[in-house]
């Protein structure tokens, strides 16, 4: 499937979620990559005016579930049973952002029997780097 089609699929199933509550966007999820935005509100903001952690990596967790998607579900089909789950994050926050849209892009670095690794850089509107992250999911069970 085509990875703006594929993105379209996963904003889709992600109606009624906090992924679309807090306002994610997926700009494109295929062959084991994905790029989503978040663009700066209030809502979104810790007690100094930047965006909160919880959001930063709440935006890579998602990037870097849609990377997982688009190799566990590529025919764009979702299925519960094929869904990667999220097992393990370790983020690294490097910029503190008070305006504009991040942009995550994320990419599976290591697909194995029982695990996909999934490696996201946060950039700003500048493109400088705000956030690295590393997501270990748990591969659905193979179809």
């Amino acid at each position: 499937m085509d990875p703006e089609a594929f993105a379209r699929k996963i904003a889709e199933w992600s109606r009624g979620t906090m992924i679309e509550r807090h306002g994610t966007r997926f700009l494109t999820a295929g062959q084991g990559r994905a790029v989503a935005q978040l663009r700066f509100t209030p809502e979104l903001s810790q007690l100094t005016g930047v965006f909160h952690a919880g959001a930063v990596v709440a935006l890579a967790d998602e990037a870097a579930t849609a990377a997982a998607l688009s190799e566990t579900c590529p025919d764009g089909e979702l299925a519960a049973d094929r869904f990667p789950l999220t097992v393990q994050l370790s983020a690294n926050l490097l910029r503190a952002v008070a305006r504009g849209t991040l942009t995550a892009e994320a990419e599976v670095v290591h697909r194995g029997r029982t695990m996909i690794v999934v490696d996201v850089r946060v950039f700003d509107d500048e493109r400088r780097l705000v956030a690295m992250l590393v997501a270990t999911q748990l591969v659905p069970r193979r179809g």
